[in-house]
């Protein structure tokens, strides 16, 4: 038995990268598309998570690609994901969500057995999942 996911993403890049994510699991009828107009705000959707792996990760006060983080003066240990970082770039009301709109789509059918794993993939990846 298969299940639909249909996912909106900010870019065509962050939906390319959750297409190659999605490849080891056992998916039909992946299609991703560019939307004709933004995603209406009202549309039910569960948003991305907060990624905590330690690949995104550096420590509070110190560098990344970007420049340096500012010192947040807690104790050692800190972290920032590098991913959040982005984030705040593009909450310019600073209420947690990302401003941008959601260009693109992706919609797929993935096995019963592998559903909440691909989900997590798209929305540890920037993606919302419409509900």
């Amino acid at each position: 038995m298969t299940r639909s996911i249909q996912a909106y993403f900010h870019t065509e890049n962050e939906t390319e990268d959750v297409r190659i994510k999605l490849q080891k699991y056992n998916i039909d009828q992946l299609e991703i598309g560019a939307l004709p107009e933004p995603l209406h705000k009202k549309v039910p959707l569960l948003i991305p998570l907060a990624s905590a792996s330690g690949e995104e990760t550096g420590t509070a006060g110190g560098s990344y690609a970007g420049g340096s983080l500012p010192s947040s003066g807690t104790a050692a240990g800190a972290f920032v994901g590098f991913r959040s970082i982005d984030q705040l770039e593009h909450d310019s009301n600073h209420d947690g969500v990302d401003d941008r709109e959601l260009l693109y789509s992706l919609s797929l059918k993935v096995s019963e057995l592998d559903y909440n794993e691909a989900v997590k993939v798209i929305r540890s990846n920037g993606g919302h999942v419409a509900i």
